[in-house]
């Protein structure tokens, strides 16, 4: 078991949630969380979405791992047009 200290936080009130606990639960600064009041227990019960994994330029992805989420067609390739470069401007 964990402990932490309700503290002042502006005109709200917080506690820190410990990194063991972030850790374990793959959190990052940021995640959402939903919150529920249990007065038969005198709990506050967070309930964390799933995190997601986001682009990150520090992060180590593979091509297909980059690619996973893609739902459109095929891009790029070389154009075989013979109007590449001579676009109009107006």
């Amino acid at each position: 078991m964990m402990q932490t200290t309700l503290s002042k936080w502006g005109n709200s009130k917080g506690v820190r949630v410990p990194a063991d606990a972030v850790s374990a639960l793959g959190l990052t600064v940021g995640a959402h969380a939903s919150v529920e009041v249990d007065l038969a227990r005198s709990a506050i019960v967070l309930t964390f979405n799933q995190p997601r994994r986001r682009y990150s330029r520090s992060a180590k992805l593979t091509l297909e791992e980059f690619a996973a989420g893609w739902t459109g067609g095929k891009v790029g390739g070389e154009p075989t047009s013979s109007d590449l470069g001579s676009e109009v401007v107006e």
